[in-house]
């Protein structure tokens, strides 16, 4: 609108209502035929209960547009979560559209080419990390998340451990060309996604808690890393897990429309991530997605010691005791 604003939420929205919607303020400039573009990010928390920011910004487009040489908006959503749409209330879903760009997790080849990349920028003349330290970093990123800031923390974090050891052992440790060797990566590693994950577990609901130890227990039984379950994998782990834990607080099971408000919720936290069957191959379906059951498609966002951490000293620790007993 070219004009600041500063006070309170509700009269910079009407500001903008009345400049994208009202045929006066449209009409005041006869040449004007400028395009103004917004672009959300990280638009999940803007997922309130009434969803009304959301509802704004997408609705002023689409009136901006019935008035004549009016002004145009075009709003860009930048979400976290592919499944946001589904997500949101109808009013909002109609207004939102159907045009989406899916930008995929970087891979591990990726991953590794830019850890390598920043870090002969670091350091041009002398390579301060091993080759095989920087490809578990990329593929613990992968395998996690597929967030390149996530490798860069867990690189700073080893090469802090290195310079920490280094310190210890005086000048003379400089003199042998010390490097960040994978031990470093992977101590690293487990201080950079627990974290603030860790501190997401403990505080899972009853359900939640026997969710992910569900989840967990299926990739150690079907002997995949992060897994890759459908709702009849998880529902049927969680049943048997309620029933064999004998604790009222996890019976009865969830059932599947609650289920699906818990993984979204963990999802959320990044606890878990899910693939829904418009953002999934069948190619990931048969190469171990799940066992034919219903969508979404479920991995864990956090490895099995996170998880561990998180329930002990918690009313869910017997649970984790039982299912996932070589951690305790």
């Amino acid at each position: 609108t070219n004009r600041k604003h500063v006070g309170s939420h509700e009269k910079a929205c009407q500001m903008l209502e009345y400049h994208f919607t009202n045929p006066k303020a449209l009409h005041g400039e006869d040449d004007d035929h400028s395009v103004t573009i917004v672009l959300l990010d990280e638009i999940d928390y803007l997922v309130t209960e009434k969803q009304s920011v959301l509802y704004n910004f997408f609705d002023w487009p689409k009136r901006a547009a019935s008035v004549p040489n009016g002004r145009r908006l075009v709003v860009i959503g930048i979400s976290n979560t592919l499944n946001l749409a589904e997500q949101l209330m109808p009013s909002v879903q109609s207004r939102v559209g159907s045009e989406r760009i899916v930008f995929k997790a970087y891979g591990v080849k990726e991953a590794a080419a830019i850890l390598r990349a920043k870090v002969s920028k670091a350091s041009p003349v002398y390579s301060i990390f091993d080759d095989d330290a920087i490809l578990f970093a990329a593929k613990k990123t992968a395998a996690m998340s597929g967030d390149i800031r996530k490798a860069f923390q867990i690189c700073r974090g080893a090469a802090e451990l290195l310079l920490q050891r280094c310190q210890e052992a005086g000048s003379e440790a400089l003199l042998s060309h010390p490097k960040v060797r994978i031990s470093d990566v992977q101590k690293a590693s487990r201080e950079s996604f627990d974290s603030a994950l860790v501190t997401a577990v403990s505080f899972s609901t009853p359900f939640q808690a026997l969710l992910l130890v569900s989840l967990a227990s299926l990739c150690r039984t079907t002997g995949r890393e992060v897994g890759g379950f459908d709702m009849t994998d998880i529902l049927t782990k969680m049943e048997a897990l309620s029933g064999s834990s004998g604790d009222p607080q996890y019976s009865p099971p969830p059932t599947m429309g609650e289920t699906i408000q818990l993984l979204n919720r963990l999802a959320e936290s990044n606890l878990i991530k899910l693939r829904t069957a418009s953002s999934s191959t069948s190619s990931f379906r048969s190469c171990g997605g799940g066992s034919g059951g219903a969508w979404p498609i479920t991995t864990l966002g956090v490895d099995e010691h996170t998880i561990v951490r998180g329930l002990k000293n918690t009313a869910h620790q017997t649970l984790a005791e039982k299912n996932l007993p070589s951690h305790f």
